[in-house]
């Protein structure tokens, strides 16, 4: 068996197609983005998320392998052959699964390359990455048992590689995630059950009768031991059985505790707050400070600051989370989160009538005021792929007033603070219950 596999690896007409796997390997993984380069989970999901592309590409080839010895005509000589014919079927899908994870493999080295350098301790984090096998071994598989019952040369490749496409679109579970926040991780059920259902269809696959045919010059196919046929029907039961499990399971992430990992804190000065992140988001925190430092030297009197301001995650209440998050590597969202903090702590919770559009108006105002001021950059910049409906006014009194003197500064926000402050009510000091 194993000078047939070495046989079938080098000589197999899928060298040809390994060079295209990891062509699409790297385009993915480097030109869908780039912000992942450095955090660990979000490398292991941007070298994961390549299955999506990878996955319906090996079913093609896994497909076209599969039929290749009918559409050469030598299934009398598989029937002739020493070896059963499952044997044979098996070392053809495991060729077939040495070239597709060697190209899966090239993409996570060069994920953890790319990353190594900025994210610091860690490395990428398994449970993605076999999230990714299996869903490698599941469009093989469906690829391979595809291409033995219809070994067409053309249609069933491309037929696999639509249909697998659009069913990691179009079922109601997933088989793959496109975000690593370090704040979630992968459920161990999900991920084993995905992993169960690859492998039983890997065995079906390979195990499997060939579909009865009715051509005259073909030869009566030899049964299959009985032993094999029970393994096929095992197998398919299996496969059921896990597909059912890994429909019902739920979702495959779930909140990561912030005894997981010791947070990294800092801050510029003993005066300035306190910033604390996941360890995996330590290439953040440099800027992070700086944008606490600034919200704390607004020389606003009525600015309140908190001491501390926590990463997503690591402050979790029964009353919620008023941490800050980063989404898809732009510290602008956190400093939404942070001028939303402040803006609570120093006026509480604000909610004129709902015909009062100056009032509320004012409020976005001073928001976008309090974020400009935390990112130090021109509005222009800071604002720099940022798409909210519904504020462009906003956007534009702020940054204007951004830029006048100081003492300027001063005069309009207690204008914009005196407009959501015409009533009393209006405003309540904040209570998270």
């Amino acid at each position: 068996m194993l000078n047939a596999y070495r046989i079938e690896l080098r000589r197999s007409p899928l060298l040809t197609a390994f060079p295209v796997m990891v062509a699409v390997d790297l385009l993915v993984l480097f030109g869908r983005s780039r912000w992942w380069i450095g955090v660990w989970p979000e490398a292991s999901v941007a070298a994961q998320v390549v299955t999506l592309f990878l996955g319906p590409v090996l079913a093609a080839v896994s497909a076209w392998q599969a039929g290749r010895s009918s559409r050469a005509g030598m299934p009398e000589v598989l029937l002739a052959a020493a070896r059963p014919t499952w044997r044979m079927e098996g070392v053809r899908l495991a060729a077939t699964l040495t070239l597709g994870f060697l190209a899966y493999g090239l993409g996570c080295l060069a994920a953890a390359g790319v990353s190594i350098g900025e994210a610091g301790p860690g490395f990428l984090w398994p449970s993605y990455l076999l999230l990714g096998a299996s869903t490698l071994v599941v469009f093989a598989s469906v690829g391979h048992l595809a291409g033995r019952w219809w070994p067409s040369s053309s249609f069933t490749p491309v037929v696999c590689a639509l249909g697998c496409f659009i069913s990691l679109l179009a079922l109601p579970f997933k088989l793959n995630v496109l975000a690593g926040s370090p704040d979630v991780h992968l459920r161990p059920l999900p991920v084993a059950l995905r992993l169960c259902w690859a492998i039983a269809l890997a065995v079906l696959a390979v195990t499997a009768p060939p579909l009865p045919t009715r051509a005259k010059n073909r030869m009566p196919s030899r049964g299959l031991p009985r032993k094999v046929r029970w393994v096929a029907l095992a197998a398919a039961l299996c496969s059921l059985v896990a597909l059912g499990g890994v429909a019902g399971a739920g979702e495959l992430r779930t909140e990561r505790p912030a005894t997981a990992a010791t947070p990294l804190c800092d801050r510029t000065d003993s005066h300035a707050p306190r910033v604390c992140v996941w360890p995996e988001h330590r290439k953040y925190l440099p800027a992070l400070v700086l944008m606490a430092q600034r919200l704390g030297a607004t020389g606003q009197s009525w600015v309140v600051v908190p001491e501390e301001f926590d990463e997503f995650g690591l402050q979790r209440t029964a009353h919620g989370d008023r941490g800050f998050d980063i989404t898809e590597g732009h510290v602008r969202t956190a400093a939404i989160a942070m001028a939303h903090r402040v803006f609570t702590d120093s006026f509480g919770r604000c909610v004129p009538p709902g015909n009062e559009r100056r009032a509320w108006q004012a409020i976005d105002n001073v928001h976008l005021w309090l974020e400009y001021r935390a990112m130090g950059q021109d509005p222009a910049e800071a604002d720099s792929g940022l798409h909210v409906a519904g504020i462009g006014a906003a956007q534009r009194a702020a940054s204007d007033a951004v830029r006048l003197p100081a003492a300027e500064q001063r005069v309009w926000l207690d204008g914009e603070s005196a407009e959501f402050h015409r009533e009393a009510s209006w405003c309540k000091p904040y209570d998270p219950r």
